[in-house]
């Protein structure tokens, strides 16, 4: 069988669509067009696994009691840093001069990745270093930054205190080192560029020196790399002229459902990012999305739009966070109810989003097969197909539409279970919203049989504003 590069797999997943004001999109499948391998790149949370140190003076509930929610979500990458507990952090202990925070921070973390490790060894784990130091927005007016006034003295030290404890906890296999959240804004980094720029120097050289085996990752902006953002232009200009470049770059994506022309499109910030690079003479390098997702979009819909959309491009989604204090820790990234900012309980139950990356993970048996959407940019497909079995996993998302979505599925008899078949069997599902509450499982919207006709099948979804659609096609 045809194993395919990374970036010809991503090739098969090139979309005719470019984003138009009119919608009505229509949706193709190519079955003869197969052959990229499934890596889950679109099923990373930020935080969202409970922990001692986050539910003090309480004790979190225990992993078996969460973690076939984990599992049955296939989440392959978890970000954290231990914030928003009950602990100031690292720059609280310089002021205080004992270890409470920077121990308890660590310790928050440290169980997030032994946790996620536990539930699946080959998850990557973000670590947040700016959280652990206690820079989580909720941070005093009077906390200290890194290289404040020119001086990283504090800074060497918390980075050989963090790297100490990296090292003794065995904390460095599949570790993934941000450097800084969100330094384009104030919620995480009120200096100045410049001063970001030095911290980041002083860190990648010590992180390299002592930890040769960790990949180090950033900007991780709250805007999108363009060419006329100055602050990426800055900042590439800068690791190019000290070569001190990430292993991955990343950025955010939380511009929010109302962002016009189908908007808050990874596909279109993979372009610019690729456009900064190049005026600035940088190589290309993976990338991810580290927070993706307005909470207006956490929705199935949404979230299946936003997965096939990292599937065209290639990129890494971690989903977004919108929770608080023990908010942060306690909903798997608002895929799990109750969640709120207070809870502390252990009855889970799943929501929507939950059952979209569940299905997602299903597909992951499959290879990765052609297609997508005409029309509008609001539409797309991801789709998988298992030949050894002869069944075709199809997952369905928008950004709000609404109405008629047909999806022309070709080329029918390539799959060697169709050849053929005048009729297959077209199993379809709805995943509601229901109003971000408790959804038990997909609704089933039919269960029947579709013609073949001139070697192609033809469904139509009627879509309920939200909600994700599936179809599984088996052969009668």
């Amino acid at each position: 069988m045809l194993t395919l590069t990374f970036s010809l797999a991503a090739t098969l997943l090139s979309v005719a669509a470019t984003a138009q004001s009119n919608l009505g999109g229509q949706g193709y499948v190519d079955l003869s067009v197969y052959g990229g391998v499934p890596d889950r790149k679109a099923a990373g949370i930020l935080y969202g696994l409970p922990n001692n140190p986050a539910y003090s003076p309480q004790s979190a509930p225990s992993r078996s009691i969460w973690g076939n929610f984990y599992q049955g979500a296939g989440i392959s990458w978890v970000r954290a840093g231990g914030a928003q507990i009950p602990f100031e952090g690292y720059a609280g202990d310089v002021k205080s001069g004992n270890t409470t925070g920077f121990d308890n921070r660590f310790a928050s973390a440290l169980q997030n990745y032994q946790d996620a490790r536990a539930l699946d060894p080959n998850t990557r784990f973000v670590l947040l270093p700016h959280d652990i130091w206690g820079a989580d927005s909720v941070e005093a007016s009077t906390t200290i930054f890194p290289c404040d006034n020119g001086d990283c003295a504090e800074w060497g030290r918390f980075l050989d205190k963090l790297i100490a404890s990296l090292k003794e906890n065995d904390m460095t296999t599949n570790l993934y080192i941000d450097i800084w959240n969100e330094p384009d804004g104030s919620n995480f980094w009120p200096g100045s560029q410049d001063q970001y720029l030095q911290a980041w120097d002083y860190a990648y050289d010590r992180y390299r020196s002592a930890l040769g085996s960790a990949i180090l990752v950033g900007p991780s902006t709250a805007s999108q790399p363009a060419l006329d953002n100055q602050w990426w232009t800055n900042y590439t200009n800068h690791i190019k002229g000290n070569n001190k470049i990430p292993d991955w770059y990343s950025a955010h994506q939380l511009n929010g459902r109302n962002s016009p022309n189908c908007g808050n499109d990874p596909v279109n910030t993979q372009n610019q990012l690729n456009a900064v690079l190049s005026r600035a003479g940088l190589p290309t390098r993976p990338f991810q999305l580290n927070e993706y997702a307005a909470s207006d979009e956490q929705t199935p819909a949404y979230t299946a739009w936003f997965i096939e959309r990292f599937e065209r491009t290639g990129i890494t989604g971690l989903r977004a966070n919108w929770g608080s204090r023990v908010g942060l820790h306690n909903d798997l990234a608002k895929l799990l109810g109750p969640g709120g900012s207070s809870y502390k309980g252990s009855d889970f139950y799943k929501l929507g989003d939950w059952h979209v990356l569940n299905y997602y993970t299903q597909m992951q048996k499959g290879l990765i097969t052609r297609a997508g959407a005409t029309v509008s940019t609001c539409y797309d497909l991801y789709v998988t197909q298992e030949r050894d079995v002869g069944v075709a996993h199809i997952l369905a998302g928008t950004r709000g539409q609404t109405g008629a979505y047909p999806i022309t599925i070709s080329n029918v008899d390539s799959m060697p279970a169709y050849k053929g078949k005048s009729t297959l069997r077209a199993l379809i599902r709805e995943i509601p919203f229901n109003g971000g509450g408790q959804v038990d499982g997909p609704n089933v919207v039919s269960n029947g049989t579709v013609a073949v006709q001139n070697n192609q099948v033809v469904v139509t979804l009627d879509q309920n504003l939200d909600s994700a659609y599936t179809i599984d096609l088996y052969a009668q």
